[in-house]
């Protein structure tokens, strides 16, 4: 349903050594072995197997001749190499999907070090999405969405959140999902208690759903406080009078 936004790599932690990517977003191979003192057989040239042959054929390499040449790689394609050359990478790398297939939270907090290191703290609010599901302050943080509060109103207008009203039809609360939302089971209804002042939380369908919407959010967002910044300087204008001074109405 949705994609992940584009964000910015992370560090790639190896037996303790933190290696990061390039402007262009890849990785050294050749770095790695030398950093790490691996001896000639796990050089990156002689990686062969059924993964490399894969990733190579996606694209995920690229040789630079010269002196500062060597393999460099994609993200994926380094993780996969740091699985060939280190074991303890390689079993970090199960244990990690092992939490997070079974939303054992617990299991994949910092008493691993080097888990720690190469999981980003969203991880644990995705885990959390499984479960008892996020706030909405949470959800936008792991979809990327900038401003929750406004981002409220501009999906409103979007016509995919709604205003809670009254038997009256007055509004009564913060802007909400649409009941198709809930059905869906995107999001779910939870006491407004312990912090769910808004009375539901997002489901991991609808932190799939925030994360493609994202971009548009947020371009909404900026597009209304610019708006809201332009309104108040005209509203301020409108007060002062061609010498400068206030006018008496609104003083």
């Amino acid at each position: 349903m949705l994609t992940n936004n584009q964000t910015e790599l992370l560090p790639i932690v190896i037996e303790g050594q933190t290696f990061k990517p390039n402007e262009d977003g890849m990785w050294s191979l050749t770095a790695i072995h030398k950093a790490l003192g691996l001896p000639d057989n796990k050089r990156p040239g002689q990686w062969s197997n059924a993964v490399r042959a894969e990733l190579h054929r996606c694209g995920n390499f690229n040789i630079v001749h010269g002196d500062n040449g060597g393999t460099m790689s994609t993200e994926a394609a380094t993780i996969a190499y740091a699985m060939w050359v280190s074991t303890d990478f390689y079993l970090m790398v199960i244990r990690a999907f092992i939490a997070m297939r079974n939303s054992a939270i617990r299991d994949a907090k910092t008493k691993d070090a080097l888990l720690a290191a190469n999981m980003p703290k969203a991880t644990t609010l995705d885990l959390k999405a499984r479960g008892a599901g996020l706030t909405w302050i949470e959800a936008c943080r792991v979809a990327g969405i900038q401003q929750p509060r406004l981002a409220m109103d501009v999906l409103v207008t979007m016509k995919s959140f709604v205003y809670p009203v009254d038997n009256f039809g007055s509004r009564t609360g913060s802007p909400r999902p649409k009941k198709q939302g809930f059905e869906v089971g995107a999001f779910v209804k939870v006491s407004s208690d312990y912090g769910n002042r808004e009375g539901w939380r997002v489901k991991p369908r609808g932190l799939d759903w925030l994360r493609e919407k994202a971009q548009e959010v947020n371009l909404k967002v900026a597009e209304k406080k610019t708006a809201q910044a332009k309104a108040k300087k005209a509203a301020q204008a409108s007060r002062i009078d061609r010498w400068g001074r206030v006018s008496k109405e609104v003083a």
